[in-house]
């Protein structure tokens, strides 16, 4: 009887030995099927997470977006110095009433992608757009110590002739006309909102930095006196004094106009000395300086 039970227990394992190993590699198959689907869906998954965050870091300053979403309070800063550009189309409402809706959404799209190109080449960020307003600072959220003004004036500089060679798209022949201002001063800036929750400005330099821009004329760029203060720090940029400008909610303010760098061909039209500081007066009591 053992024997029969052993050779019953042999023929039972053989006859189940290939079941359990056709088993066992279909197991393993499935798991292997199972280990590469989910390889490749966290793959996927962390495409998406990077993607989002990029999207969360155009949308926020990459400091205050990781800050968000670590759960972090987000405290209002506040910045001594920075500098605020703005600027705008030049008869946009003209334009719109020459253009279809779709045609005036495709039409601020080209321009803002154009500019938006040009911007990564400086030290600024681009804090929002509203209709065909367009504003930017540099200095903040990371400060670069008197540095801003520079930058803002060298982005001007580049935006305003590659905007200006540029045609309208559904208008052929008509360029591009923006006019820009620009103020240095103190600014306090926060994240208002949760739901879509935006990185703001506050502060009377940012409406300053507004009103140099409505005050403004078509392809020029308009900069209160404390940013040419400012500029005084770095060689080359050549201003022209204005002269007094009512400024709404400021009274009469002595304003300039910025017309180039030596070092840009944009300012090749502006010959001048090269010397630290030296006034010329024209036929318009004009006062022209060179910072070199």
């Amino acid at each position: 009887m053992d024997v029969r039970i052993s050779i019953c227990i042999v023929v039972g394992a053989v006859v189940m030995f290939p079941v359990i190993v056709v088993l066992v590699y279909r197991l393993n198959k499935k798991l292997q099927l199972f280990a590469n689907s989910l390889k490749n869906k966290t793959y996927d998954l962390e495409q998406e997470r990077k993607r989002s965050e990029q999207l969360l870091y155009q949308m926020l300053p990459v400091s205050i977006a990781k800050r968000m979403m670590k759960n972090k309070p987000i405290e209002p800063e506040y910045f001594e110095s920075v500098t605020i550009y703005f600027s705008d189309i030049v008869g946009f409402t003209t334009i719109c009433s020459k253009s279809s809706p779709m045609q005036v959404i495709y039409m601020l799209n080209a321009l803002y992608s154009m500019i938006d190109e040009r911007i990564e080449m400086f030290d600024v960020y681009k804090v929002e757009t509203i209709g065909d307003a367009y504003m930017m600072v540099s200095g903040l959220p990371v400060r670069n110590n008197d540095q801003h003004a520079s930058e803002i004036a060298l982005m001007s500089l580049d935006i305003l002739e590659i905007v200006g060679q540029s045609v309208i798209p559904h208008i052929p022949g008509e360029k591009w006309q923006i006019r820009i201002g620009i103020n240095t001063g103190s600014v306090v800036a926060g994240v208002v909102g949760t739901k879509m929750p935006r990185y703001c400005l506050f502060g009377n330099t940012v409406n300053v930095a507004s009103r140099m821009e409505s005050t403004s004329q078509p392809s020029m760029i308009h900069i209160s006196p404390s940013t040419k203060l400012a500029l005084e720090q770095h060689p080359g940029f050549l201003v022209e004094l204005r002269g007094e400008t009512i400024i709404k909610g400021k009274g009469v303010m002595l304003t300039y106009w910025l017309l180039g760098h030596q070092e840009s061909h944009n300012c090749s039209r502006y010959t001048v000395p090269h010397i630290f500081i030296t006034e010329k007066h024209d036929k318009r009591n004009s006062t022209i300086l060179t910072l070199s």
